[in-house]
């Protein structure tokens, strides 16, 4: 069953299709985890991303399909044991600095009905919401470390927040934007590898195409705060493709330590600055999907294409809402590009208005 596959195990699986596990959002993990009882077992689905609870007949009166949780796309999720709300409620009563409402709550968690008097306690010193977000935060934690040991891949949101807002007033005042040279070829292949996983003569051929006199192709330049020098932190160019009026978009990328802080926004809005001086009406791009990063992965797209493209949902960190920020619309995809299933999404800007 299930619970009984090893991390290697786990690790390897993959769907009949190709696709493998989906990253899962710790706070979606969390929330479900918030929901467990003794009533039930909650299972964790690899191949879809989706929980679902499995009540035993005792407490609801109704046989259910036991079965299907042996398969081995499902994964056991933490039993309201292991939970341990109580340890939980005590590390919250460890943090409070109050000395009056610290001694409440150690008496409300002693004894018979701790669980009751705790949150009646928390609510007549009005601490309700202060419980509820540390409770979250350790469920989160919790969901982190199930994930790690069943081998599950993950993404904090909440995290990637905090790093996101700090990084932006780090970074961003500290970015130029100049035209990439022949000199800075090898860091700009660097930022390839780094960004889009490269090969290294990949890289280098591709930052030499870029170098082509009819080509844009520009570099994010930042200041060393250790030792003052200035390194590229990111590379991006343009391709004319319908004489100056139509340019593609390619390649776009930014170290994965610069990522988040504003300068992959800095670098597509320089270049549409000067693919416009050229003649530029519009930029176009296009994203795969080989991983199933989106909702558009897996689906037959030859059959209700612009219904299934106007719902599409960014499942695992597909970088179209970067460019549906910066004023890209999706307008097509090109099915079972990269494979079957697996398509390529095509998205495209106005940079000049019509005279």
């Amino acid at each position: 069953m299930g619970i009984n596959k090893t991390r290697g195990e786990i690790e390897t699986l993959k769907r009949g299709d190709g696709q493998y596990m989906r990253k899962l959002d710790l706070k979606k993990a969390a929330g479900e985890f918030e929901m467990i009882s003794d009533e039930h077992q909650l299972f964790y689905n690899i191949e879809t991303g989706e929980f679902d609870f499995y009540i035993d007949p005792i407490y609801s009166g109704i046989e259910e399909d036991y079965e299907k949780f042996e398969d081995d796309c499902w994964i056991a999720a933490p039993s309201q044991r292991d939970l341990r709300e109580y340890d939980i409620m005590t590390d919250f009563a460890d943090t409070i600095t109050d000395s009056r409402v610290n001694e409440l709550l150690y008496v409300a968690l002693e004894g018979r009905g701790a669980f009751r008097r705790f949150k009646d306690t928390l609510h007549h010193v009005g601490m309700t919401d202060e419980w509820y977000d540390f409770k979250h935060g350790a469920y989160v934690e919790i969901a982190r470390k199930w994930c790690v040991e069943n081998g599950i891949k993950y993404i904090d949101v909440e995290r990637k927040s905090e790093q996101k807002s700090s990084c932006q007033s780090e970074y961003r005042k500290d970015v130029i934007v100049i035209p990439l040279v022949q000199n800075a070829a090898e860091d700009a292949s660097v930022v390839l590898r780094d960004a889009l996983g490269y090969s290294k003569s990949n890289a280098a051929g591709e930052v030499k195409r870029m170098l082509s006199s009819k080509r844009v192709a520009l570099a994010a330049i930042a200041k060393n705060k250790q030792g003052g020098s200035l390194s590229v932190v990111g590379v991006i160019g343009a391709i004319p493709q319908y004489g100056v009026t139509g340019w593609e978009l390619h390649p776009c990328a930014v170290l994965k330590s610069h990522q988040g802080c504003g300068v992959g926004r800095l670098l597509v809005e320089t270049l549409e600055r000067e693919v416009a001086m050229r003649g530029g009406v519009m930029i176009y791009l296009g994203s795969d999907d080989e991983s199933g990063a989106t909702s558009l992965y897996g689906v037959d797209l030859y059959e209700d294409t612009f219904g299934k493209i106007a719902d599409i949902q960014n499942i695992d960190g597909h970088p179209y809402p970067f460019y549906e920020k910066l004023g890209y619309k999706i307008v097509g995809v090109f099915p079972d590009a990269n494979g079957v299933g697996k398509p390529d999404i095509w998205m495209a800007k106005r940079i000049k208005r019509r005279s």
